[in-house]
């Protein structure tokens, strides 16, 4: 793991532990403290078990309870479908509002907020955010086999490509790439998760993915990178990492600035990454106490060697400034709205 972005986390976390250590009063402090000693919490996943997210999900579960008051135990419930959305829905409208469970969701979910797009009864900005623990680095990979290596042999053959469901971002980027960059993706909905992408690809079943998280494979398939069994076609983000530098993100694949517009805000989305909640009416004072929890546990050097252990990719964002910045990407341009609709939505 990059030791810049381990200290990147921690220098941030320690900031905002500091600040929310000192902030509560002492009553809100001590009601949490009775709450919370005697309760199993839960952390709701909306990925099937087995893949990064998950992962990510139950090193929290692990560590986090160190630093919330009574250590409460931690368990983990993988509750996939509609690319994420019931898990969402769940905790918004069915879970418990007390604090004691929280979620895990996919990103895509904000793409469809900025767009006023429903992907269910919920509202992505309405949601207490908790902490981000790292942004989460998509690629689009094609397997060795199909004789496509860049972006430019994507737009003289057809590819087909994995995706779980039409709002899902594995489905939206290579429609806006399409759209953008004349490239002849065909798309092929219906698969579960990343795990099951993945799968499908090496199969044959598919040519490739949109949504091959980086550091998941580097760590768990690091002989399809050195071979090479996957070719890297583009990164969903909005800077090119240095193990990638040759390769482009998306907005440097379109002419157009509109298009260059949807394309950043796919990207802005993926910055949104491992990011954790609970409901929307959860009592502010549980709300902090939370989130100095996550940030103490960002600093945590247990939790670190864990996390070099499993490759993470950390990057800290404390759950107040990831509210706000959830809010902001949420705020896409109207007048661009109708045409991004009709470009990732058809």
């Amino acid at each position: 793991m990059n030791a810049c972005v381990c200290v990147r986390a921690a220098v941030a976390a320690i900031a905002w532990a500091g600040i929310l250590v000192a902030a509560p009063t002492a009553g809100a402090q001590e009601r949490p403290q009775v709450f919370y000693g005697n309760k199993t919490l839960k952390i709701i996943v909306g990925f099937p078990p087995g893949g990064g997210f998950d992962l990510y999900a139950r090193t929290l579960a692990e560590y986090l309870p160190r630093y919330i008051p009574g250590e409460p135990k931690i368990i983990v419930e993988s509750m996939p479908g509609a690319s994420t959305a019931r898990a969402a829905a769940y905790l918004y409208n069915v879970a418990p509002q007390d604090g004691t469970v929280l979620g895990l969701f996919h990103h895509a979910l904000l793409a469809n907020q900025a767009l006023d797009t429903k992907a269910g009864d919920f509202d992505v900005t309405s949601f207490n955010w908790i902490g981000r623990m790292a942004t989460r680095l998509n690629i689009g990979v094609t397997w060795h086999t199909s004789g496509v290596r860049t972006i430019e042999d994507a737009k003289k053959t057809e590819l087909v490509m994995a995706a779980t469901a039409a709002t899902a971002t594995s489905a939206m980027v290579p429609r806006a790439i399409n759209n953008a960059a004349a490239t002849r993706f065909k798309i092929v909905l219906g698969y579960q998760g990343s795990t099951d992408m993945i799968l499908a690809m090496e199969r044959g079943e598919v040519h490739g993915i949109s949504t091959g998280a980086w550091y998941d494979l580097a760590r768990d398939r690091p002989d399809w990178i050195k071979e090479p069994k996957i070719h890297v076609l583009f990164q969903i983000s909005t800077k090119r990492i240095p193990d990638l530098s040759h390769i482009p993100v998306l907005a440097d694949l379109a002419a157009a600035e509109d298009d260059r517009a949807i394309l950043d805000l796919l990207g802005r989305t993926e910055d949104m990454g491992r990011a954790f909640p609970v409901g929307p009416r959860v009592p502010p004072e549980r709300v902090a106490l939370l989130r100095s929890a996550f940030a103490k546990m960002m600093v945590d050097p247990a939790f670190l060697k864990e996390a070099e252990k499993h490759r993470f990719e950390l990057d800290f964002m404390h759950g107040e400034e990831l509210q706000k910045f959830i809010a902001a990407v949420g705020a896409f341009p109207p007048e661009l709205r109708g045409k991004a609709k009709k470009i990732l939505m058809p």
